[in-house]
Order: C-alpha cells, then sequence, then structure tokens
C-alpha cells in the first residue's frame, strides 16, 4: 500500500483505474464520451494529454491514479506517448498503440495546449478569478482589509514568502481567502504552507479551488475552513473563442462567467451562518476549534 497526497493507493485502486482508462481508450459510449454538455470531438482514437485525462476523469479517480494508470498501460504497451516541450513546458501526448498517421493530431493538439498555457493567459485566468471573489466577498457582506497579504493585526507570517490573496473579516471572524484557477489540485506542499499561515495570524481558511481531492478538503475542514470547488476552469469575457476551442477539442471543463454562480454564495453563507463564536487558537500546524463550534 502506498500512499500519494495524503491517500493511500493499493494495487487494487490502481488496476481498477486502468481498466477504466482502458476502456475510455476502446469504447465509444465510455461515460465520458456521453455524458452531458455540449458535444465536443473527443473519441476513442483521439489523442490526449496526461493533464487532460487526469481532469476528464477527475469525479471517477483522483488525478494522480489516472496519471498512474497511464503509465501502467504504457509500460503494458497498449498506449504509446511522446514528451513535447513548448516555451519552458512539456506535455505527455499519448494515443491507442494502432492509431496510425498520429503526427498531424499531435501538432494541432499540442498547438492549442501552448495557447491556452501562455503566461498571458494563465495570468488574465488567475487574476480574473481573483476578480470575480473580491466582488463575491463584498457580495457577501465581507469587508476585505488586505491583498496578497502575510500580516495581520501585528502578527507576521516570515518562515516562508507565501501570502494570501485576501484577508477578510465578516462578523468578527477573520478569514485567510486563497484562489485557484488551475487545472492541477492545490499543490499538496503550498496548501500545508497555507493552512499554516492561516494559523500563525488567526484566520480561518476560506480557500475557492477549481478541484480539489478529498483528502484536501479534510485538511481544510479540519482547520476550520472551507475549500470550495467550482470546478469549471473560468476564463474572462472575450475569450469565448478559446473556451469554445478547448472544449470542442479536448472536453476540458471551461466557462466565461461575469459572476459566481449562486452555489458560491449559498454555500459560503452556510459555511458563516454555521460558525458560532469559534475561538481560534494559533499554532503552528493547524487551526483548532473548540468542541462544539461547528454543528
Amino acid at each position: 500500500m502506498e500512499e500519494t497526497e495524503g491517500i493511500e493507493v493499493s494495487e487494487a485502486d490502481i488496476a481498477d483505474v486502468v481498466d477504466d482508462v482502458r476502456d475510455f481508450f476502446l469504447n465509444p459510449n465510455h461515460p465520458i464520451f456521453t455524458s452531458r454538455g455540449t458535444p465536443s470531438s473527443i473519441r476513442p482514437d483521439s489523442v490526449y494529454h496526461v493533464g487532460q485525462l487526469e481532469v476528464l476523469f477527475e469525479d471517477r479517480h483522483f488525478h494522480f491514479r489516472t496519471t498512474r494508470a497511464v503509465r501502467r498501460l504504457r509500460e503494458e504497451g497498449f498506449l504509446r506517448g511522446e514528451q513535447v516541450a513548448f516555451d519552458g513546458n512539456r506535455v505527455i501526448v499519448v494515443w491507442r498503440r494502432n492509431l496510425r498517421y498520429t503526427k498531424r493530431s499531435i501538432q494541432d493538439h499540442v498547438r492549442l495546449v501552448r495557447e491556452y498555457s501562455s503566461d498571458a493567459i494563465n495570468k488574465a485566468t488567475g487574476d480574473y478569478a481573483e476578480i470575480l471573489t473580491d466582488l463575491g466577498l463584498t457580495k457577501l457582506r465581507f469587508e476585505v482589509v488586505s491583498r496578497n497579504s502575510r500580516e495581520y493585526r501585528g502578527q507576521r507570517w516570515d518562515a516562508t514568502e507565501h501570502d494570501l490573496d485576501f484577508i477578510a473579516e465578516r462578523q468578527g471572524v477573520a478569514f485567510g481567502v486563497e484562489v485557484k484557477n488551475t487545472w492541477p489540485y492545490f499543490p499538496p506542499d503550498e496548501l500545508a504552507i497555507k493552512l499554516r499561515l492561516c494559523a500563525h495570524l488567526g484566520l480561518r481558511p476560506l480557500f475557492i479551488a477549481r478541484h480539489r481531492h478529498s483528502g484536501q478538503y479534510e485538511a481544510v475542514r479540519n482547520a476550520g475552513g472551507l475549500l470550495y470547488i467550482f470546478k469549471s476552469k473560468v476564463f474572462p469575457p472575450g475569450q469565448e473563442e478559446l473556451v469554445r476551442r478547448i472544449w470542442r477539442q479536448m472536453r476540458l471543463p471551461v466557462i466565461v462567467w461575469n459572476e459566481w454562480r449562486p452555489q458560491f454564495y449559498t454555500t459560503i453563507q452556510s459555511f458563516i451562518d454555521r460558525l458560532s463564536a469559534p475561538q481560534l487558537q494559533n499554532t503552528d500546524q493547524a487551526i483548532t476549534l473548540n468542541r462544539g463550534s461547528e454543528t
């Protein structure tokens, strides 16, 4: 039994994922192809990159289990693969071994990955998610007291160079707010540091991310906080054409929003309502709630 990102991984677990990924590359009626949504062009004989497969399967398997399954299928010879480098990045493109004439498909695939992975697009999507969060916090009657900060009420975090996107207050409770509008999960080392940072400053974590695995949800919950997920990577207005191409060619969850969906507000409001005068204890590891502070 191995452990990855705090999640135990058994051979039986990986065997089930291997079977599922294998079926995906053989069966045009696999649930991922037939799930609800605007039709896309992906099919069993398409080429894929590993990060894309992680996201396509994330409602079925943790990212790292999908990656391990793909590696196993490459070792078995069922899948072929090629590493492609561009602009300081790299992707591993994979396809079923009996496919022929894949060169053009790989070039088209990597061209789109390169486009949406550019520094300009990454900055635009990251900044826009923070703008939406700022507006959302205001709508929820939070007072944002600082941005990109690691200091609160005379207490400063100096153990690392990390900071928080926002520090906000509501009803006498202070929150450390972090936003991740990315395909991968919240990086585990960074998540651990951000939880320590919040604990050190006496803040409840309020983390907003595109996706997470259950271990991350529990880590934030055990620290007295909330990890809200929104599932689709959010792009700013003006990127509708790119979003359509990403969905059509890769079926990755992407969307253009002008504001958060109602669930954002109801989930965070429900979290606030559950708080009953919590006593935050500053430690270097986590925020510990007094017994009975949450129901």
